[in-house]
Parts: structure tokens; sequence; C-alpha cells
């Protein structure tokens, strides 16, 4: 469903992306790992076509987005369900509002099936009771619950997601982590999403990988990826291991 092949981008002189590769089958949730500033983000912006590469290819369901024109690129982004990194939630619309938007803009469906679909994710997702609310009255769980279900509500083959714990506490996490999987099975789609929170990497993911000078290394079932004897694998896992090992022996 996603294949990246060679995927090679510059700033100037700094090198983030050089000959990376990485396919996600059908269905399959991958979870891409990193430090702060080794290029996550860059990468998921080839995957939405908001970056063309300085070489190699994105390519998404059979479609390469490196060599779509514009119209075509929106004809693919509407297989895609995208929660950004903050959410990127319209502050003067209701919840409501929020999640229809899509469907309004870019759906052409017709008002009472905008209703229909906008109550049933919202349903899925335990956001029944929030429809009229405004993004500023609510946690920080819900505003990203309330993203996820503006994702799914085109039915997307794609969800594509950016740092989607980023700043909850465990709990919250645990909620939001919950609304990925259950977003992912609701859509049997394939699943896509960055974070630099080992639990959720490890509770949600079929496969983990981690983005280290530009590639995609150690990309495995995430037992098999705590086990990578890679070194930079097993330096970016070193303290939650060992925190980890602790717990246990408490």
């Amino acid at each position: 469903m996603i294949v990246v092949k060679g995927l090679c981008k510059r700033f100037g002189d700094a090198r983030v992306l050089e000959d990376l590769s990485i396919t996600v089958h059908e269905g399959e949730t991958f979870v891409l790992l990193g430090t702060s500033g080794s290029g996550k983000t860059v990468l998921m912006k080839h995957l939405e076509g908001l970056l063309k590469p300085d070489s190699g290819q994105v390519i998404i369901d059979g479609h390469d987005l490196t060599a779509c024109d514009g119209e075509e690129l929106m004809e693919v982004r509407k297989e895609l369900g995208i929660q950004f990194q903050a959410g990127a939630l319209f502050d003067s619309m209701s919840v409501f509002d929020n999640v229809a938007f899509p469907l309004r803009e870019l759906g052409h469906v017709r008002e009472p099936e905008v209703k229909r679909r906008v109550a049933e994710v919202l349903a899925l997702l335990g956001l029944a009771e929030a429809t009229e609310k405004l993004p500023g009255e609510l946690s920080g769980g819900m505003r990203k619950r309330v993203a996820f279900a503006r994702a799914m509500v085109m039915k997307p083959r794609v969800l594509l997601a950016d740092e989607p714990t980023a700043g909850l506490d465990p709990l919250t996490t645990d909620t939001v982590d919950d609304a990925i999987v259950t977003a992912q099975k609701a859509l049997g789609a394939t699943a896509f999403i960055i974070t630099h929170d080992l639990p959720t990497a490890f509770r949600i993911a079929d496969r983990v990988g981690l983005l280290h000078e530009g590639k995609i290394i150690g990309a495995a079932a995430p037992e098999e990826f705590k086990a990578s004897t890679h070194p930079a694998v097993k330096a970016f896992l070193k303290d939650w291991l060992e925190s980890e090992a602790a717990a246990r022996k408490l």
C-alpha cells in the first residue's frame, strides 16, 4: 500500500533523507521512531504529497506521488486520512463541523449523509457527547480523538499520524492509542504512525522501524525490534529497556 524507494531530500547542505526505502503492506500498522530532528516529519510530508523529493519515489496504492500533477494528487489524497502533529482543528468550528469539514469540502456528500457519517465516527471514538463543543473546551486527548475522527470520516485506505500522543499524560495516551487501533480496524486501513513514544509504538504496531541518518533501520515486529543488535537501535532503546527491566524486578 505504501512503497518508498530510494528517497533523498536535502535542505541546503543538510541531508535529511538519504536513499530511504520502506514498504508497508495493506492493513498493516507501521510505526516509525526517531530522535527529534531526525527527519520523521519530513518523511511524513512526502507521504502526504506536501514535499517533492530530490530523487526517489513515493507510491501510495500504486500511485507515484512524485509523478502526480495537482489534480491527480488531490484524488490520491482522498484515500489518505491525515492526523497532523498538533491536530490542526479549526478553533471557531464545533467538533461536528471540524469532522464534517473534509466531507463538505472534498466529498461531494449530501448533508444527511454528512450527519450520519460524522455521528458514526464520533460514536466510535467515544465523542458523541462532544458534538457541539469547540476545540478549546476539550481536553488534549479529546482533541487528538477529534483529529482522528476527521481523518476517518472520508473512509480512507491509508491513515497517517504524526506524533499522535505528544504532550499527553500516560492515561490519556492509552485512550489515544485505543483510538488509533479502533480507527485502523474499523476502516481496515493501512496505518503509518510517527512517534517518539515507545509504549505507544509497541502497543499499536505490527512493525516498528527507526529513522537514523536518513534511513529506516531495524524494521521488524515489536519484540524483534526490541532485541535488535543494531547499535543505533540499542542506543535508542537503552534507557527504556533498563527502566522496563527495573520495573519487572519490582
